[in-house]
């Protein structure tokens, strides 16, 4: 699956892209969030992460965008697949681990949807790592009731005609082998088979959990599973290129080494991501298409 990564654009240049992106060989398109954001307007990258439940619609894409948007995708054969937030929402001004007030009541309705307001201290500490909050309220997403608002939220999505999603910092829900079953609940609830699963895990160095993870989607980051084709590889992610601090470790690399980086990623994976930069037409070079066409390629699923 070669995939292009348009984050915050509007549906319109969406809708634009999709034909270039067909010549240019990639096979799905990651946009979003879609969800509704805690305050409205264009906001600053993070804050389309900042989300207040599980709907479809904000300034960036409506459900009806959404649903033109994958029609239009799927003439050209190719798949839309969205950024998901499930394990936490926008925070309150004062208090970081408090939901905003924007958030949805009925999330707000139960203190037992919400994790306890206590800030992972220890990434290497699994128990640490699947029960607290990181800077922003953590949803109880082991709670059946928050569970099965996420299982409508996807399929709502598949109904719109998406065809994968990236978890967002799935590395924050736990594993069956932890005592927590979210993962195979979850995709067992959704009511089409043949939709692309990738959970963002990074910055995880126990080859153990990273294998059980490979068991339920495939995995987004640095990590090759010992099946390579669990792998999704990118030379470049939304978070390394605009964030600051060590997590921003591509920001001062040049358009011109993140595509040559990303085309060898190209000839030995099958899974890879190719991040837009803001204001950069890069992915539309002809050594992209070039490496698209002479790489691995999938076998194009049947819906």
């Amino acid at each position: 699956m070669r995939i292009l990564h348009l984050q915050n654009w509007m549906a319109k240049d969406i809708i634009k892209s999709i034909p270039i992106c067909k010549e240019q060989g990639f096979e799905a398109i990651l946009i979003g969030p879609v969800q509704p954001i805690k305050e409205e307007g264009i906001k600053e990258w993070w804050m389309s992460y900042q989300i207040t439940g599980f709907n479809i619609g904000n300034v960036y894409v409506s459900k009806n965008d959404l649903i033109e948007i994958c029609a239009l995708a799927k003439e050209y054969d190719l798949d839309i697949h969205v950024d998901v937030v499930l394990n936490h929402t926008g925070a309150s001004l004062n208090d970081p681990l408090k939901p905003h007030p924007n958030v949805d009541p009925k999330l707000l309705s139960n203190p037992a949807y919400w994790k306890e307001k206590i800030n992972v201290s220890n990434w290497n500490d699994r128990k640490d790592v699947i029960t607290h909050c990181f800077d922003l309220p953590g949803l109880n997403v082991y709670h059946e009731d928050v569970r099965n608002m996420i299982s409508n939220f996807l399929n709502e999505l598949i109904n719109c005609g998406v065809m994968g999603f990236r978890f967002d910092a799935a590395k924050s829900i736990g594993l069956p082998s932890e005592g927590y079953n979210f993962w195979p609940d979850l995709i067992y609830s959704l009511n089409k088979w043949g939709i692309f699963l990738y959970g963002e895990i990074i910055f995880e160095n126990n080859q153990q959990i990273l294998e059980e993870y490979a068991k339920y989607m495939n995995v987004l980051g640095s990590y090759v599973a010992s099946t390579p084709n669990k792998s999704i590889l990118y030379a470049e992610s939304h978070d390394s290129y605009l964030s600051d601090g060590n997590l921003g470790y591509t920001k001062y690399k040049s358009s011109e080494n993140i595509l040559n980086d990303y085309c060898n990623l190209t000839k030995n994976f099958l899974n890879t991501l190719f991040y837009v930069r803001p204001f950069d037409e890069t992915w539309k070079r002809e050594e992209i298409k070039n490496a698209h066409k002479n790489s691995l390629t999938r076998t194009r699923k049947v819906a």
